[in-house]
């Protein structure tokens, strides 16, 4: 079977007509959810693990891990939690940016005494 590495182009009328109806803000939406499943996966890479190993460490089958990282999943706080303290980062870091004074899922504060 050959693999390919970057998208296949296909022209569709029923596509394209979906796309017309899909309005700006909900093109946005299917986008971030694609952005953050793959931002997950680079994370998990970046660990050495694959799925499974994944899903051992968030507690999950191996096919909701799968349905995480389709790019249609709508997250919620919970999991994200849960993914990132797998992780060993930062919600923020999920999003690919890492709050000011945040190390992992630590935070610092500082108070000042009179």
């Amino acid at each position: 079977m050959m693999k390919h590495s970057t998208a296949r182009k296909i022209k569709s009328l029923v596509a394209d007509e979906l796309i017309k109806e899909t309005s700006p803000l909900e093109k946005i939406k299917a986008k971030n959810k694609m952005l953050l499943a793959a931002r997950i996966w680079d994370l998990v890479q970046a660990k050495g693990w694959n799925r499974s190993t994944f899903a051992v460490k968030v507690g999950k089958e191996p096919s909701e891990i799968t349905k995480w990282l389709s790019g249609t999943h709508n997250f919620t706080n919970d999991t994200l939690t849960e993914i990132s303290n797998v992780l060993d980062i930062s919600i923020a870091e999920l999003f690919g940016t890492k709050a000011p004074g945040k190390s992992g899922n630590t935070a610092t504060i500082t108070v000042q005494v009179s």
